[in-house]
């Protein structure tokens, strides 16, 4: 009954019925037969789900991209979009012995793009291709401005309809990411989200309602190595004008919200003393009003830090601190981007960059795709409750409303369990059924 609706919707949406289907789909959790997928398998069981998009990971197996060969034909036949998706530099060999690489092309992301967009000529349920935790990835040693670029060219010089969107996590969607891929990308698969907030703060990003303040930002690279007492710091030289009334305003916010803690602190010192402290881990993005009247008392001059500080050196653990409006009151305190008032101090690998306000030349209209937990594992990971059948789909119903809203493109799962009888799987069925209703209803 369920993949009979399905199937009436989409034959209904072919035939013009209405002007974009949304993605509504799962990602990985593929079922095996040997060294090879069951092909047939996953299209019988994507079909239960009431799924018309399947994200195809090329990581498990060197057999995976003959195996996408097969299975493209069989989901053309069920109306199943499919896209590519592979691992980054950080996910093989090349960074961690033990990780198998997205074969047979490995890293060469060019020919990635090439090979995929030639593919989706003989397949036009081929839309796009996806890379992995790709803003930890966005280095000089592995992609560039530049190189994703050339990447993203490569496909569109075969098949411009080809699409590319990086997978990111909800806190990495900020003014970095739209600087320097806004143009370039062409949406954005957003992995894990919490609750609607952190849909909305992304959704304001990639729809262009943003101004991006002045700001100062400290970077600790991945793939680097830090030792304890490592440091970055953007500092000045702050009057003292009214010690009883000294205070002072900022924003902050990183670019990494894992639950991953005790290592890189965003911190504010005034000279030696710390005055306030936030560990990188979880969520942040917000506002701190410091009062400073004791630790300036008796003061003229002094020294206003803003950076990151590592209480327990790191293996491979990149994050990006952000400091924005700052306000003060008693201080004379120059405005971020006034280049001669800053300078930098910096032990190890950290760098510190200040940039002024921007605004994009051209308007940002990015797409966003939501991966929500499909596995358990990954929602206790990702959330603060159990993974159950109930909360898993619950979140997957959360974001189906953006969808049904019209503000996002599309939801696919991260790695719900497809094996038969799965209660998971079931319970993200029935959600999935009734938007479905509902999008036929709609449709007329």
């Amino acid at each position: 009954m369920r993949a009979a609706l399905l199937m009436l919707t989409l034959t209904l949406i072919a035939a013009g019925c209405c002007a974009q289907t949304p993605f509504v789909g799962d990602y990985d959790a593929e079922l095996r037969d040997g060294e090879h997928v069951d092909c047939e398998l996953m299209v019988e069981r994507l079909q239960e789900l009431g799924a018309n998009t399947y994200m195809w990971l090329i990581w498990h197996s060197p057999n995976d991209w003959e195996d996408l060969h097969e299975f493209l034909p069989l989901a053309a036949e069920a109306d199943i979009t499919v896209w590519v998706y592979l691992v980054p530099p950080s996910e093989t060999a090349a960074t961690h012995e033990q990780f198998p690489y997205s074969e047979p092309f490995r890293l060469d992301y060019v020919r990635w793009a090439e090979e995929i967009a030639r593919l989706s000529l003989e397949h036009d349920n081929l839309v796009g291709y996806v890379i992995d935790d790709f803003w930890g990835n966005v280095n000089p040693r592995w992609f560039t401005p530049e190189s994703i670029r050339a990447m993203v060219d490569a496909g569109r010089a075969i098949n411009p309809e080809i699409k590319f969107y990086p997978l990111m996590y909800f806190n990495q969607i900020g003014s970095r990411f739209i600087q320097m891929l806004g143009t370039v990308v062409d949406g954005v698969v957003a992995a894990y989200p919490r609750n609607p907030e952190a849909v909305e703060r992304a959704l304001t990003w990639l729809n262009g309602e943003f101004i991006v303040p002045p700001q100062g930002s400290v970077t600790h690279p991945w793939d680097t190595p830090s030792q304890a007492g490592d440091c970055g710091f953007l500092q000045q030289t702050v009057r003292v004008l009214d010690a009883e009334a000294a205070a002072l305003t900022f924003s902050f916010s990183d670019d990494f919200d894992g639950p991953t803690a005790g290592y890189h602190m965003m911190q504010a010192r005034v000279g030696d003393e710390v005055v306030w402290e936030e560990d990188v881990a979880g969520e942040d993005d917000g506002e701190v009003t410091l009062d400073l009247s004791e630790v300036v008392a008796g003061e003229d001059e002094v020294t206003l830090s803003l950076g990151l500080f590592d209480r327990t050196g790191v293996g491979n653990f990149g994050v990006t601190a952000i400091f924005s409006d700052l306000k003060a009151e008693g201080l004379e305190v120059a405005d971020i981007t006034a280049v001669d008032a800053w300078t930098e101090s910096v032990r190890g690998s950290f760098v510190t960059a200040a940039t002024p306000p921007w605004e994009p030349e051209e308007p940002i209209d990015l797409p966003l795709i939501l991966m929500p937990s499909g596995s358990r594992s990954a929602y206790e990971k990702r959330n603060d409750d159990p993974g159950t059948a109930e909360l898993i789909a619950a979140k997957y119903e959360m974001c189906l409303q953006f969808v049904r809203e019209g503000r996002v493109q599309g939801v696919v799962s991260y790695c719900l369990d497809k094996t038969p009888g799965n209660e998971d799987f079931d319970a993200v069925a029935e959600i999935i059924a009734e938007f479905w209703r509902d999008f036929e209803a709609e449709q007329g």
